[in-house]
């Protein structure tokens, strides 16, 4: 592919109406992939819009949680028991 043709993928692949790849595997692999990459992976997932909807304010409560105690423990010295860099 040349760098053209890439800009032009790349600007065009938000648009693809199609799964993504990541999609397309068993979540226990998604998971076990994500975990292997250092995140912490949270999923949400259904089909009755109101009840995902409050199912993500919920995760996303926990995630900033998270993150605010991992800013606060690196901001006082204090481990997180996460590893430091990848």
């Amino acid at each position: 592919m040349t760098a053209p043709s890439c800009r032009s993928f790349i600007s065009t692949a938000t648009r693809l109406p199609n799964p993504t790849v990541l999609a397309r595997i068993p979540q226990s692999e998604l998971r076990d992939l994500m975990v292997g990459y250092g995140y912490k992976p949270y999923f949400v997932e259904g089909n009755r819009p109101a009840l995902v909807h409050q199912q993500l304010a919920a995760t996303l409560d926990t995630v900033l949680d998270e993150i605010r105690e991992i800013q606060s423990a690196a901001r006082s010295g204090r481990t997180t028991g996460r590893r430091s860099g990848r």
